[in-house]
């Protein structure tokens, strides 16, 4: 097995064989990660049997070194997994003067129901999904193999995971008042208010992004988070073109809500959101979510995620609304295997990890 550069081309025409590969290995998303380079490569024996993204950030103190990162990649058959790539990719990265590899594979670890989410909602002896009991359970023994090659996992310590580990989805595989019938009677009774006072939900053109934008950076300030940039959303809708789509959920010509929706392989995802303060009454996102799930199921897409949540269940937690929120949908919450460091260059990792705890 070898370690090939791909072009654009010759990476889309593999991806497009694939049914479950995350948007953030595509090409599109190297292009808005500003502050990183990458590179498309490929697994390759007599054919490919994987490529990935890989994201390389240089280190301002070590400049001849860089951070080697596959978000939620490299796109491969983990059900078969062969230890060789990552041994392989581990040298081809060293070789690159990186002094870290870490990746994320999209493999399923466990599956929550919703009924058991709830149940641990409203358990106060419960504080945690993992104390819940998961519906399905898969890739245990990679994760073992994965620990036993010398790759490390991190939680609350050392670099710790960039991208969520447990996220909530909706599957798409039913007919529309199936799903529906799943909502609990909140989000039905809400999705019904917004029809009926007249809340409009449409795709938009990029050209009126500021009025995403305007209810994106109330939002920021209400929920207290750093905004990214208007020019990197005009980036990612351009970058991702029709695989990308911004939503707005109006009343009476003012923007109540918008979302940014985007689709890879056999999966849509609710991307970044945004609502005003003083429209919530109108219930603008229930509406707007509603909307995107019936244009991802009519545009054959299996599943609707709607990405991160938090581990905690405890109530005092103020993530856990977020998951209120989305367990009204009526969908799984899943707990990937996560992210994965292999150190390559000792030295360089333990002074880059010294810096990052006390910048």
């Amino acid at each position: 097995m070898q370690i090939v550069k791909l072009t654009e081309s010759e990476y889309q025409n593999y991806l497009s064989t694939k049914s479950d590969y995350s948007f953030l290995q595509t090409p599109a998303w190297g292009k808005i990660k500003t502050g990183w380079s990458y590179e498309l490569i490929g697994f390759k024996t007599d054919k490919l049997i994987g490529v990935g993204l890989v994201l390389y950030k240089s280190v301002p103190i070590f400049k001849k070194y860089k951070l080697a990162y596959l978000p939620e990649g490299p796109v491969l058959t983990w059900d078969d997994f062969d230890s060789s790539i990552l041994l392989e990719l581990a040298k081809y990265l060293k070789a690159k003067n990186c002094f870290l590899m870490k990746f994320g594979p999209k493999a399923l670890l466990h599956r929550y129901s919703n009924e058991s989410l709830k149940s641990g909602l409203a358990d106060e002896k419960v504080h945690s999904i993992n104390q819940l009991e998961p519906v399905e359970t898969q890739h245990i023994d990679l994760k073992q193999k994965l620990i036993s090659m010398g790759f490390n996992q991190e939680t609350t310590e050392g670099f710790g995971d960039v991208q969520p580990r447990f996220t909530f989805e909706v599957d798409l595989k039913r007919s529309e008042q199936d799903i529906l019938d799943d909502f609990n009677q909140q989000w039905r009774r809400n999705i019904r208010k917004a029809e009926s006072v007249g809340v409009r939900v449409r795709v938009a053109d990029i050209s009126e992004l500021t009025k995403f934008y305007q209810v994106y950076l109330e939002t920021a300030n209400r929920d207290v988070f750093s905004p990214r940039s208007l020019s990197y959303f005009q980036n990612y809708l351009t970058q991702f073109g029709k695989q990308a789509k911004l939503y707005l959920a109006e009343f009476d010509g003012k923007v109540e809500a918008g979302a940014i929706w985007v689709a890879a392989g056999n999966r849509a995802w609710y991307s970044y959101g945004a609502s005003s303060t003083t429209g919530r009454e109108l219930r603008p996102s229930n509406a707007l979510q509603w909307q995107m799930m019936r244009d991802s199921k009519t545009a054959g897409y299996q599943i609707y995620d709607l990405r991160g949540i938090s581990a905690s269940l405890d109530n005092t937690d103020p993530l856990v609304g977020l998951l209120n929120f989305k367990c009204g949908l009526g969908g799984t919450a899943v707990e990937w295997l996560g992210e994965f460091d292999l150190v390559l260059n000792k030295p360089i990792a333990t002074a880059y990890a010294l810096v990052r705890r006390f910048k």
